[in-house]
């Protein structure tokens, strides 16, 4: 069994296409996955009251941190799961275009089962205390200019090695994906691996091609 830990920010739409790919791998292959937030709001300096909070992604990454304060006290307190929150607020934002207010807070709440006074989760700063030590355990692993997607493999013994990516222009077929998985356990096994890097296609990700996962 392959062991990993998956850093997600629920607004980004390259993390979101790397997650479904993760979803169908894992039905094929014997993987592990424990997702881990990682707020871009946090790494960037971009909350409230830092010195580059007003830029251009600003905004939608501070609304991303409150998702994650949100599925973070879900997770600790009820139990809820991760992935399932997760995928919830991103069909929503990334299919249907749907902001991340708390309008749709409360309505995820709502089909999850979930008590609906977790929506005051999303303005708890006592939870960012956590987010911080999910990014400083990515970055330990990965290295500080890392972001999201990242995916850091754990061994048997507990040992740590991880990739910023792989960042995907869109879901790959099946076979594809397989075959990239597969793939990325070789390069993680080797230590003296460490970049594969082209230029970015031009235009945004195709989150549609995530449809149905």
């Amino acid at each position: 069994m392959e062991r990993i830990e998956f850093f997600y920010d629920p607004c980004c739409p390259f993390c979101w296409i790397t997650s479904r790919f993760l979803l169908e791998v894992s039905a094929e292959r014997d993987v592990d996955v424990t997702w881990r937030p990682f707020s871009l709001a946090m790494k960037n300096n971009e909350l409230a009251g830092d010195d580059d909070a007003v830029n251009e992604h600003g905004e939608m990454h501070r609304s991303s941190h409150r998702v994650l304060r949100v599925i973070t006290k879900a997770a600790e307190q009820h139990g809820a799961s991760v992935i399932d929150l997760y995928s919830a607020f991103g069909r929503r934002f990334h299919l249907d275009h749907e902001k991340y207010d708390d309008a749709m807070i409360a309505d995820v709440l709502a089909a999850a089962g979930l008590p609906a006074g977790l929506a005051k989760a999303a303005d708890d700063t006592s939870l960012d205390e956590g987010l911080k030590a999910s990014i400083d355990s990515a970055v330990e692993a990965v290295g500080y200019d890392t972001g999201v997607p990242t995916i850091v493999f754990v061994s048997d013994d507990g040992q740590r090695r991880g990739f910023y990516g792989p960042v995907l222009q869109e879901l790959p077929s099946k076979e594809d994906a397989l075959r990239l998985w597969d793939s990325l356990v070789g390069l993680v096994s080797v230590p003296a691996f460490y970049e594969l890097k082209r230029t970015r296609p031009e235009g945004m990700p195709n989150t549609a091609s995530t449809k149905g996962l």
